[in-house]
């Protein structure tokens, strides 16, 4: 054995040797893991069959040498090429293609809105309104960075770009190259953590099996079945991940803000405040009715629905507040009820506060809704009563909230930030609303996403054209009419019995589904016309196909390792460490380390696949599974970040002007790699984060 290497220990070093001469060399990244896959493969099988690869093993007749690929090297070639082609058709055709549908669909969804230039409109706005404080303009970074990873979860387009327009105005304004840098890489990467998430999406496709197959060999080892071992079947569905995903995620945004907000009362000179002199005379100054006191308008704005939440929270922990079969059978009020109320109020107290100069009747009277709302759900029905007679019950409360958000939305949107904020957090609330509330899984809601980012895109496009803004709202409102049908009422059309309500529901379902078409397809006419659907095409098409040629390449370097036993031999090294924890955190350290010269795509499909059955065959009572994938998420967003293969990092190099210097990004991310590892170290010890909103969130 060379150096005391054993045959298996060699051609690991050989393979991911290969792999980084590979990804080193420049070559597109699934060519060159492609390519390091049969070129590992064939020094592997030459040097094995000329017996300098081998294995000691122990047998009767004493110690044998065994060749790492001991069928030879055409079998081991046929089988690795036979499971290799099969696995690609079962991705592309099986198993988890729904799940994966989920990646185009969210890419298209980015695109669109990036194209748009709604992103752009985003970040103007949050310049104007908070650069005057302290690094303000760093903190209006994070936040249309948390914004963008919410609606988008594309890190190219939403570091390119902050970095096109946030960048050149912070260095105009004094802001350090280091500190503007940094946060606009770092910010752009949000969208890897924040659900609709293409991480979360392709880990989903993954780790749901590697979770299952954990789970059975715990089981097996313990002489019993997954069912009566965990006394649930062993899933991990993607829904799941995205409820899990998302306190993190903004965890780690207030992360972000706080250093730019330290640093910028640290070092003032680096980070100062701009002055904004931008003011229209016909305008209501909110600024001035309170004051100047800016922190005072924040209180006020975000103050309730922080309260709101923390009460449905409060009510939840005591029963009061259940879901709805378990309202029903109490007399409490349900999720449903409280969501409904939770977001009218909201809107209603946000337009009395801001807008205080108009007549509160209106408002007061959509209150007065919301009270009845909740009042009707607790006192007038009951465990059995049907969709349609709650849809009755509810009409003159529902009516009343109309009429008082009405009045508040057409208040609200004379404030600019609200105006540009509010389409993309409507899109944002719509799709993980759906996900987290159980309506539907991420695949449906990431084609309610793209559909919605379109019609946005088209909206945007066609301002000062109000018919054919008003065809894009209506086609809005009919998608929210088809939600509230699917949540309510039971569509199959293929039953032999159908109610009255349900045959009601199917027609209101049928119209809606015609209208909202009509709107998308007029918004493609738009977006055609505007020359915008063309590039959106074309870079939905390239970062997809990106994504699945890595899929496949990666395939078929795992299916290398395992041929010659590479797969079998580390999972029996990461065996050999008894404490899960450890275990665990051994994982951690390598996929940190791997950061720095891998892709994020790359790790999920070649690393994950072969510690997966045993970082996942923990207890989950011990170590949840959630919290697992939400920790090796964070890690994996982390790659986008470190010196020198960060994508982010190449993404904002190429668009910064010439005055910013590569030592300058490197310089200026470093605090925030730190910060990622603050982050996943509260996460460590606090697994309550990622676990609470899956508890309190129904299943899909």
């Amino acid at each position: 054995m060379l150096f005391g290497l054993n045959g298996v220990e060699i051609s690991l070093i050989i393979t991911f040797a290969c792999l980084f001469i590979g990804i080193l060399s420049g070559f597109p990244v699934s060519f060159a893991i492609a390519g390091s896959a049969i070129f590992s493969f064939g020094i592997i099988a030459l040097m094995s069959h000329a017996g300098l690869l081998y294995t000691l093993v122990e047998n009767s007749n004493g110690t044998e040498m065994v060749p790492v690929l001991p069928q030879g090297w055409e079998g081991a070639f046929l089988s690795t090429l036979s499971t290799w082609s099969g696995g690609v058709y079962s991705r592309a055709f099986g198993g988890n293609v729904e799940t994966l549908l989920a990646v185009p669909l969210f890419v298209l969804m980015g695109i669109a809105l990036e194209r748009s230039r709604i992103a752009e409109d985003l970040l103007t706005t949050m310049a104007k309104t908070f650069g005057s404080l302290p690094g303000g303009l760093a903190i209006a970074v994070v936040l249309v960075g948390t914004l963008l990873a919410a609606s988008t979860g594309v890190v190219g387009a939403t570091v390119v770009t902050m970095g096109l327009i946030a960048l050149p105005t912070m260095l105009r304004a004094g802001y350090s190259k280091s500190l503007a840098t940094g946060v606009i890489a770092t910010s752009g990467t949000l969208g890897q953590i924040i659900p609709p998430s293409i991480v979360i999406v392709l880990l989903g496709s993954i780790v749901g099996d590697m979770y299952s197959i954990g789970q059975e060999n715990r089981a097996k080892e313990m002489g019993q079945t997954v069912m009566q071992m965990l006394g649930e079947p062993a899933v991990l569905s993607t829904g799941t991940l995205f409820k899990a995903a998302f306190i993190p995620g903004v965890v780690l945004a207030m992360l972000y803000a706080l250093y730019a907000l330290g640093y910028a009362l640290l070092k003032p000179e680096s980070a100062p405040p701009i002055k904004i002199d931008e003011k229209d005379p016909n305008k209501f100054d909110v600024a001035a009715h309170y004051g100047h006191r800016t922190g005072l308008m924040v209180l006020l704005a975000v103050g309730p629905i922080m309260l709101l939440v923390a009460l449905w929270i409060a009510l939840n922990s005591m029963g009061i507040a259940t879901a709805q079969e378990l309202a029903a059978d109490t007399g409490l009020v349900s999720n449903g009820t409280m969501a409904v109320s939770v977001a009218a109020l909201f809107v209603l107290l946000l337009a009395l506060v801001l807008q205080p100069q108009f007549r509160a009747f209106p408002v007061l009277v959509g209150v007065v809704g919301v009270v009845a709302y909740v009042l009707v759900d607790i006192f007038v029905l009951g465990p059995l009563d049907s969709a349609g007679t709650r849809f009755i019950n509810y009409g003159v409360p529902v009516l009343l909230i109309l009429y008082g958000v009405k009045a508040a939305v057409s208040r609200l949107t004379n404030i600019d930030v609200i105006r540009v904020v509010a389409p993309p957090v409507i899109l944002i609330v719509s799709v993980l609303g759906s996900i987290l509330g159980g309506i539907t899984s991420p695949t449906p809601a990431a084609a309610l996403g793209a559909a919605g980012a379109m019609m946005l895109a088209a909206a945007r496009m066609s301002e000062g054209n109000r018919s054919a803004t008003r065809i894009v709202l209506w086609a809005s409102f009919a998608i929210v009419v088809m939600l509230l049908m699917r949540g309510n009422f039971d569509l199959r059309m293929t039953m032999d019995d159908i109610s009255m309500e349900d045959q009601v529901a199917v027609w209101v379902t049928i119209v809606a589904y015609h209208v909202a078409i009509f709107g998308l397809l007029f918004s493609c006419f738009v977006l055609i016309s505007k020359k915008v659907m063309s590039p959106i095409v074309q870079e939905t098409t390239k970062v997809t196909s990106m994504v699945f040629m890595i899929l496949i390449a990666s395939l078929l370097l795992s299916l290398s390792v395992r041929a010659y036993g590479g797969e079998h031999y580390i999972q029996e090294v990461l065996k050999s460490i008894d404490d899960p924890h450890k275990l665990l955190l051994v994982v951690m350290a390598v996929l940190f380390i791997l950061g720095f010269v891998l892709d994020f795509i790359e790790i999920i499909f070649i690393v994950i696949p072969i510690v997966g059955p045993v970082i996942y065959a923990a207890d989950p009572a011990l170590m949840p599974p959630e919290w697992i994938t939400i920790l090796i998420a964070v890690n994996l967003q982390t790659s986008f970040i470190t010196p020198p293969f960060g994508f982010a990092l190449f993404y904002l190099r190429g668009v910064a002007p010439p005055s910013v210097t590569t030592g300058d990004i490197y310089r200026g991310i470093w605090p925030f790699v730190i910060i990622q590892v603050i982050g996943l170290v509260i996460l460590w010890n606090f697994p309550v984060i990622t676990t609470f909103l899956p508890d309190l969130l129904p299943a899909n």
